[in-house]
């Protein structure tokens, strides 16, 4: 009678642990918040996103001056500027392209104002790049090296009160100074992802019309077309007077000077031959 009970007690306590399981089970896992987002989800969010945003845009306008302007004055009210300009002539036609600086939450403001300025668009291009991920490994880095450079300055405290070696302080100081000019590099590295995702960048080519353009220009002056014809005939017309005065008193003489001996060569070849 002794195995069966004793067979029965031990079937009863591996009942029990099994039951137990799920419940261990349950307390394992990891809590869900009320909203339903997990907990990969949640530091995923919780990640700061920079996104690098560029764009690349050419319009087609009836005046180039004027859209520069005008474009120049709405950059500039939505908190953004001109990074560089390039305006040229080419023929008579005026041409230009910018580099566009703005604030990233309004580049598509900006890209439809740049629209509306425009007869028609050529070409419209925009890319994203997101750096976040290198910006939080960044940030990793920086409390590592930080935490390093902490660590070294106080065993150099250390070391001057105790042992008061200058060798060993120095190769405490050179392994700071290491450290430090990686914190300057991760940090300047930082700061420009900052800048980078924070202004937007716009290439901006404009080009005049072709068609749209007036047969006369507003600036044509025939007076001073005439001028200018007048002194370009006058700069000939000293050109060729003063080769005229070169060839009389400096090349003449010389042609004169060497069709004499010429002249006087030939006559006495001349009575050589007859001599003979």
């Amino acid at each position: 009678m002794r195995k069966p009970i004793a067979l029965l007690i031990l079937l009863l306590a591996l009942a029990c642990k099994n039951e137990e399981a799920p419940v261990a089970d349950i307390v394992a896992q990891p809590k869900v918040a009320d909203t339903g987002v997990t907990v990969t989800e949640q530091q995923k969010a919780a990640l700061p996103r920079m996104i690098v945003r560029t764009a690349n845009v050419k319009i087609i306008v009836a005046d180039t001056a004027k859209t520069v302007d005008a474009i120049t004055q709405s950059i500039e009210a939505q908190g953004g500027y001109v990074a560089g300009s390039h305006i040229w002539r080419d023929g008579e036609l005026l041409r230009a392209t910018l580099t566009l600086r703005v604030p990233s939450d309004k580049l598509t403001p900006t890209l439809t104002a740049i629209r509306t300025f425009a007869k028609r668009v050529e070409n419209e291009t925009i890319s994203s790049e997101d750096v976040s991920q290198e910006y939080v490994d960044l940030e990793s880095q920086l409390r590592n090296l930080e935490a390093t450079e902490a660590e070294l300055r106080e065993l150099m405290t250390d070391i001057r009160k105790n042992a008061k070696k200058a060798q060993e302080v120095l190769e405490i100081h050179q392994q700071i100074t290491a450290i430090r000019a990686q914190i300057e590099q991760i940090k300047g590295r930082m700061r420009y992802l900052g800048q980078v995702t924070s202004m937007s960048a716009v290439s901006l080519e404009i080009a005049p019309d072709f068609i749209a353009q007036p047969v006369v220009q507003p600036g044509w002056q025939p007076v001073v077309i005439m001028k200018d014809a007048s002194r370009a005939l006058v700069h000939v017309l000293q050109s060729i007077a003063t080769l005229g005065i070169w060839m009389l008193i400096y090349i003449a003489p010389i042609l004169g000077m060497l069709l004499l001996v010429t002249a006087g060569a030939w006559k006495m070849l001349r009575r050589r031959t007859r001599a003979a």
